[in-house]
């Protein structure tokens, strides 16, 4: 039973990664604690935003899965600059800096994205 269930296991990885492979990125983990309310967007939507993002560092690190959703859509703290004026965005962390992502775009279409280190 043990060998079975290892052999299950190594099949899901394998899958898994070739998942990945396939579609060509990753994704930021999310914390437990992140809502994410229907009307706001769902997860999903906002994981295409920061692989979108001006910051393309932060882009990056998006497709390699090394960056983590810390806090949902949520209001508050200053719109980003040339923005609609509207402060709704997530909190994302990448491996050295604390990043706001903005349901906005800049005239490029990228998503308009703050960061801090």
């Amino acid at each position: 039973m043990k060998a079975y269930k290892l052999k299950i296991l190594k099949l899901i990885i394998v899958l898994t990664v070739s998942l990945f492979s396939i579609s060509g990125y990753a994704a930021c983990i999310v914390s437990e604690k992140a809502q994410f309310p229907t009307q706001q967007g769902d997860v999903n939507f906002w994981q295409k935003l920061i692989r979108n993002s001006e910051d393309t560092a932060l882009a990056m690190f998006s497709d390699s899965g090394n960056c983590y959703i810390s806090k949902g859509p949520h209001f508050g703290g200053t719109p980003p600059p040339n923005g609609d004026g509207s402060t709704l965005h997530i909190t994302v962390k990448d491996s050295f800096r604390t990043c706001h992502i903005f349901n906005q775009k800049d005239k490029q279409l990228k998503t308009l994205t703050t960061c801090r280190p």
